[in-house]
Formats: C-alpha cells, structure tokens, sequence
C-alpha cells in the first residue's frame, strides 16, 4: 500500500512540474511568440533564453548545484545515499531552475528533472514513513519507473528504464514495487491530464522490403550522430571555457548566456526547436511538414542541444533524442518518397523508427526504447523495422563513443551501477566519511606558522589553501621539517607545497575513490568542491574507507531484504 501510495505521490510531483513549464512557457516564448512584428519577434526570442541562460548559470552553482544533475544524479543517489544527494534543496533548485529553463525555450528535456523529483519524493516519502535506509535507496529506481510513468503514460516503459538505466540488474522486491508505483503514476496522470497519447501516430505501415535497407541506414546514421554528440560535448565546452576564462568567476555566466543566445538564434530560423518540441513530434509522426524543414530542425536542434549541454544549461536530453530522432527519420522519409515513388514511403513510419533509434543510441537503452516507441504512439505496425534500427543504432554509438553522457557524468567509476550483494563502498559517498577538521595552512603563511598550525597532528601531508580556501597543493610534513632545519623560516607553505596527485569530490562514491587511491598509489586525497572550482571541504584516508566498509556490513546485517518491497 505504501508503494501505491508514493507512486501515487509521484504522479502528482510530475503533473504539477510539467505545469509549471507549460505556464512559464506560455509567460515567456508564449509573449514572443505572439508578437506580429517580426523583429521584435526575433528579439524577444534571442533575450528570453539568453536572460535565462545567464540567470540560471548564476544561481544554480550558488544556490541548488546538483539541480541540473538530472539522471546521473539519480544514478549516484541509488548507488550512494540518496537523502544525501537528493536532499530538499536540490529538489526545490530542480523544480524552479528546470522549469524557468525549459519554459524559456531552452532545448532540452523535462524528462531527467522529473525524475529526479519523483526519485527524491520518493525517497523523502520513505525517510518519512521511517522505512530502513536500505528501502529507501530502493525507492530511487521505484520513483524513476513512476516518473517515467506519469511522464509518458507508459508504465511498462518506466519499470524497464528504471531496470536499464538505473538498477543494472534486477531485483524481485524493486521490479515489483517499480511497477505498483508506475501504475499508480500512470493513473494519476489520467485523472488530471486525460492519458492521452503523449505523441499519437497516424497508422503507418511498410510492405515493399526495400524499405527495410532504407530503415537499416536510417539506424546507422542515428546511431552515428548520437554517437558523436558524447565526444562533442566536452570540446566544445573546453571550447566555451577557453572563450571565457577572462571573465574569470563569472565564466559560468557568459557561458550561459551564449547558450542561451545561440539557442534563441536558432528558434528564429526553426521555431520547433525552442523548449521540448513535442508539437513538432507529433506533425512528424503524422506523416505532415517537408523534408527541408525536419532536416532543418535537425540541425538546428543538434546545435543547440550540444551547446546547451556544454555550457552547461539545465534539462533532460530524453526530449531532446526523441525530437532529433523524429526529425532525422521524417527528412529520410521525405528524401525516400522521391527517391522510390513506387515504394509508397511513409514520413511518418520513418520518423516514429527514427525516434526509437535515436533514442537507443543516445541513452543505450534498447528495450526501453522499443517501448517507449510503443506505448507512447500506440503503433504496433513497426516491430521489424524499429528492433532492427534500434540494434544497429546501438551498436554504431557504442562503436564511436563507448560512454555516454549519463555516464560520462558519473566519472571513471560511476557508470557502473550497484545491485544487491556488490561492493559496499559504492553505497557511501565520499562526503559521508570524509574529514572535515583540516589543518590547512595558508598559501602566505611562514613554514614557522604553518609548523604551529600543525601542531599536534602526526599527517604526512597537509591540504594549503589561499584566502578564498580553493587548494593550492599539498604540503609534505617532510619539506615543512627540512625548511625549518634548513633556516628557510621565510619560505612559504605555498612555495613549498607540491600540486595534488589525486582530487576527490564529496559526490563520488567510496568505490571510485578506494579505486583512484589504489591506482595513484596514494593513501590520502584532498576533497574539493569541483575540479571546476577546488574550494578545499575535507580530507579522505584509507583508514577512512576501512571503517566506511565495516560499518556498511554492519547496517546491511541488522536490515531487512530488498526483495521485502515486494
């Protein structure tokens, strides 16, 4: 009943966000839009997104930072602690960052925020009801499926993308609470939005095999430009940072507002591209536009989803592949229809395969994008050709980018997600057993001050810092010692402190850092804010991580079994 009831909980969180974006949208692109003067159309729509952007990349990283985290934060939040990572100021910076974001026409998603609402009610609910810590991190997958769910009117969808994306494996108590809490969602949805079909498809139909060589290039060059965009994201924002690095603190800013500038730009040229684009979907679908404009808001949207995600911008990229798959499959459609007019090529059959595509080699979930095909169409005409450009999709973008963007989030461990019975450690976060009473000196400070400030402790190495308390490197008891013996009582700890091996930060979990530590061959590491912004917030050991581990199996053999949400 629990389960019911915080599915239901979900279903609510989801329907009342997505109503927050739809009102915003209509405040904000809604005045733009509805302007007859076409310059003054074209300037509300460049400054709209670009006051966002700029406002956005102010106040996130200052007041909600993990708020534009979207599924690697949910990913992070099942494989460490979730009342840690999904805490309530991040799931309020969430609901009000995305929403302003999205209804300000940047060209993203609301899919992954929503998720990370509905895990973080979920969660919260458990917490709540003062369930053990081990159901609690259970809910996390339980939210995904019902946000996914209320979402898309597609329970099925949900419970198998939360296995795909976030579980790894599965487990018979989440599975079945997943699923409890997805209908519960589902019908929630109903009740306040209708449960309609998200994007209804005219039925489309294929009969001439030729067809099908058309869908298997169709699936490759989906799986090429999902493939690429992974390894383009983090150029250009190398790119952007080089751009911006003399506005110094406020970097983030302009970034952001070139984001959300170029995006406006781009709306000028093809309006569909501004915000979710479902509308777009839907006419594609249904076999309507032209070959020229889908592949102009191809384009146009692969522009500005990358820059977007470089800067980075808040949002999902689940809209985002569906919108670009859509687009891709409907100019090939229009292109088929001229090439062989005696084939009878429906747009809309390539633009409904194209999505599926897309979206498979985006996010590499190859069931869940049949699914979701499925379910939310409610097209069934396609089963041969959507697997058979879903498989080669997959296999493409695998082939060209090994990771993907979820997972390049997570960092060198964190793409690899817990399931019942593996390492413990990669449960706990860094932030969790880190040292925080640091005895850290000052760049400016003498040895002779740095040596007094140590006093009492008996490290190897001390984290200096400057006035601002971003790391400057690390300091080694030996050369503190050797410049006192030395007579250097002048010398400063900054001139004698060597740059860090190693950087760990608070989200991490406890199995990447033992995995980074084992592999610099060092017992300790700073613990930074970010590798963007090293402000110094702790200290991890070794010793730290042993206790971490016995402590874990010590919670594990007091709670219950996950197989009990079941």
């Amino acid at each position: 009943m629990a389960v019911v009831l915080i599915g239901a909980g979900c279903g609510l969180v989801a329907v009342a966000f997505h109503g927050a974006i739809e009102l915003l949208r209509a405040l904000l692109l809604g005045t733009a839009l509805g302007q007859s003067n076409g310059l003054a159309r074209g300037a509300l729509l460049v400054a709209i997104p670009t006051a966002a952007g700029a406002l956005l990349a102010w106040l996130v990283p200052l007041l909600a930072p993990r708020a534009g985290g979207g599924l690697a934060l949910v990913r992070k939040a099942f494989a460490g602690d979730p009342s840690t990572l999904l805490d309530a100021r991040t799931l309020v910076g969430t609901y009000g960052a995305n929403a302003l974001s999205l209804g300000a026409g940047t060209p993203l998603g609301p899919e992954g925020p929503t998720v990370v609402l509905t895990s973080g009610f979920a969660a919260a609910a458990a917490r709540f009801l003062r369930l053990p810590g081990r159901f609690v991190r259970g809910m996390v997958p339980v939210g995904t499926a019902a946000g996914i769910a209320a979402i898309f009117n597609a329970p099925i969808t949900g419970v198998v993308f939360a296995l795909e994306e976030v579980m790894g494996a599965a487990s018979r108590g989440v599975l079945g609470g997943s699923l409890l809490a997805a209908v519960a969602a589902a019908v929630v949805e109903k009740t306040f939005l209708g449960g309609g079909r998200l994007l209804p498809a005219a039925p489309a139909r294929w009969g001439d095999l030729r067809e099908l060589f058309g869908f298997a290039v169709l699936g490759v060059l989906c799986g090429a430009a999902a493939g690429w965009l992974p390894r383009f994201v983090p150029v250009l924002s190398r790119g952007l940072s080089a751009l911006t690095e003399r506005a110094g603190r406020g970097a983030f800013v302009v970034r952001g507002a070139i984001a959300g500038a170029v995006a406006g730009l781009l709306g000028v040229v093809a309006p569909e591209t501004l915000g979710i684009g479902y509308p777009a979907v839907a006419e594609w679908l249904a076999g309507g536009g032209s070959g020229p404009q889908a592949a102009v808001a191809f384009a146009a949207k692969l522009a500005g989803v990358a820059l977007a995600l470089a800067a980075p911008l808040v949002g999902g990229v689940f809209a985002p592949s569906l919108f670009l798959g859509a687009s891709l499959g409907a100019a090939a459609g229009h292109l088929g229809q001229h090439l062989f007019p005696l084939a009878h090529v429906e747009p809309g059959a390539w633009a409904l395969v194209g999505m599926g595509a897309f979206f498979a080699g985006f996010l590499r979930t190859p069931i869940a994008s049949v699914l979701i095909v499925f379910e939310v169409t409610g097209d069934y005409g396609l089963v041969l050709p959507q697997m058979l450009t879903v498989v080669l999709a997959s296999v493409v973008a695998r082939r060209i980018s090994r990771e993907t963007l979820v997972e390049r989030a997570l960092g060198p461990a964190g793409a690899r997600r817990p399931v019942e019975g593996s390492d413990p450690l990669s449960r706990r976060l860094v932030r969790d057993v880190m040292t925080t009473e640091l005895k850290a000196p000052l760049a400016g400070d003498t040895v002779v001050a740095a040596a007094r400030a140590a006093a009492g402790t008996r490290h190897e190495q001390y984290p200096v810092v400057d006035e601002a308390g971003l790391l400057v490197g690390i300091l080694f008891a030996r050369d503190l010692d050797a410049a006192i013996l030395e007579g250097r009582h002048e010398a400063t700890a900054g001139s004698l402190a060597l740059p860090p091996v190693l950087l760990l930060t608070p989200d991490a979990t406890l199995s990447e850092a033992a995995l980074r530590l084992a592999r610099a061959g060092e017992t300790r590491a700073a613990v930074v804010e970010s590798v963007v912004s090293p402000r110094l917030v702790g200290f991890l050991s070794s010793s730290d991580l042993i206790r971490a581990r016995l402590h874990v199996h010590e919670e594990e053999e007091k709670g219950p079994s996950m197989a009990d949400l079941g």
